[in-house]
């Protein structure tokens, strides 16, 4: 058991802390009578869905209170809720999931090794060179 001898700080058992009430945290509604597919009202703010999902991302998205972020790999921006990071994505980012991952990895990878001496990239200095046809040379 927690207690706080008599400084009045932290009880187990009881929502006070330092003499000020503790706010419990809201929980997600369960679906209404007509089932999942039927409009639902969020208890907290009175808004009405269309559907249990659509409730559920409303709770998570304005009433759940969480400490996590969540970051963007591409741009670095920050969202509260993970709902929110996959919108900004599919809006901001579309299509380059796939080839902007392998750019980042591929740019830190270069960027994380010394670079190589000017001559390795001289196209014209290889045995393997392609070679103009006798008479347009």
């Amino acid at each position: 058991m927690i207690s706080s001898g008599e400084s009045g700080g932290l009880r187990a058992g009881s929502n006070v802390f330092f003499g000020v009430a503790a706010v419990p945290p809201l929980r997600m509604p369960p679906p209404t009578a007509g089932g999942i597919n039927e409009p639902q009202e969020c208890p907290y703010c009175r808004r009405t869905f269309s559907c249990y999902y659509s409730l559920k991302r409303h709770f998570q998205d304005k009433h759940e209170q969480s400490d996590t972020l969540y970051v963007c790999e591409f741009c670095h921006r920050r969202y509260r809720t993970k709902n929110s990071l996959t919108t900004h994505k599919s809006l901001q980012h579309r299509g380059s999931s796939g080839m902007l991952k392998r750019l980042l990895k591929t740019s830190a990878l270069h960027s994380a090794l010394a670079p190589a001496p000017h001559h390795l990239f001289d196209l014209g200095a290889s045995d393997h060179a392609p070679q103009l046809p006798p008479g347009l040379q």
